[in-house]
């Protein structure tokens, strides 16, 4: 063999290799979205099921117009949703059995009896499933993000359905905001935080837990039992009924009685970027009310699925 023939039958032999790793890389890739997407879908599937279910029962134990409340995030930010703790009261217990045939009607609750309409609201009981294994009692302690929700249905400038607690296990609850209603419950929350986690907080997780990875948008739709959507793709302002025009964006003021139909959506991404932002099929799709990302910009580069589905609640008054 001479220099030549050998010099090149190692060109041949370097881009026969060159090409064999270019081939075996892409599939790796390839084979690794299908991983990460595979792993999307069912973990996703299963937080839908999850959300279905609180959605779903949410109401129970408590008032109509307490059961959850959604706070539209417009079309530049995640939706964020409350619900009141369906878990608190437990049917098999004989507390659970007596609270629930209470007079007025909300086992899961605690009255307002003082301060309605502030940031410090005096509660009948700050243990309401009165389970003597909590000590102090969880049902209304302060975390990081452990909400109440309360049964105001009326629109008052300044006064809010939903407050965070700020102080652990005293009365009265010390609130960031005004809360109004005569009633109120613990509440189970859940959004979207800036590192793309979908997070889930109640009375007795210790503040805001991961629930799921790589997801980037949480949306909620609904319906009232006139037929009038909320929070739909062309929407706009806040109010109730068919809108002037256009649905709007919000119930408001908000009230879960008249809701019989809601509509999640969770939008996921692969975790490692394609590096192609110029293209929208891999840039964040629009969802309802929600705007689509601009080619270019750093939501764009992955591949995105969305993950749907409907609920209809069972314990509101619809």
């Amino acid at each position: 063999m001479t220099l030549v023939e050998l010099m090149v039958a190692v060109a041949v032999t370097g881009l026969v290799m060159t090409l064999s790793l270019t081939i075996f890389s892409g599939q790796v890739k390839s084979f690794k979205r299908g991983q990460e997407t595979k792993e999307s879908q069912e973990t996703n599937n299963i937080c839908l099921e999850l959300l279905k279910r609180d959605l779903a029962q949410a109401g129970w134990s408590v008032k109509p117009e307490m059961g959850f409340f959604f706070k539209d995030g417009g079309n530049s930010t995640a939706d964020e949703i409350y619900i009141n703790d369906t878990t608190l009261i437990d049917l098999n217990s004989q507390n659970g059995t007596r609270l629930m045939t209470q007079a007025d009607g909300c086992g899961g609750c605690a009255e307002v009896t003082a301060g309605s309409g502030s940031d410090s609201v005096t509660v009948s009981r700050l243990d309401i499933n009165e389970d003597p294994t909590e000590n102090p009692p969880e049902d209304f302690r302060a975390q990081k993000t452990h909400y109440v929700i309360s049964d105001l249905t009326s629109l008052v400038p300044g006064v809010n359905k939903i407050a965070r607690i700020t102080t652990s296990a005293a009365n009265p609850l010390v609130l960031d905001r005004n809360l109004g209603g005569s009633y109120v419950a613990p509440a189970v929350y859940y959004f979207v935080d800036t590192g793309h986690i979908l997070k889930r907080s109640d009375r007795s997780s210790g503040g805001a837990q991961p629930f799921a990875a790589n997801v980037v948008d949480l949306q909620v739709a609904y319906r009232d039992m006139s037929g009038n959507w909320y929070g739909v793709s062309g929407c706009a302002g806040t109010g109730v009924g068919p809108g002037g025009g256009n649905p709007y964006c919000s119930m408001n003021p908000f009230d879960p009685y008249p809701i019989n139909l809601i509509r999640l959506t969770l939008v996921t991404r692969t975790a490692d970027p394609l590096g192609v932002r110029n293209d929208l099929k891999y840039c964040r799709p629009a969802t309802e009310n929600r705007s689509a990302a601009a080619i270019g910009s750093e939501e764009c580069g992955f591949v995105y699925r969305s993950y749907r589905v409907t609920i209809r609640p069972r314990n509101t008054g619809n």
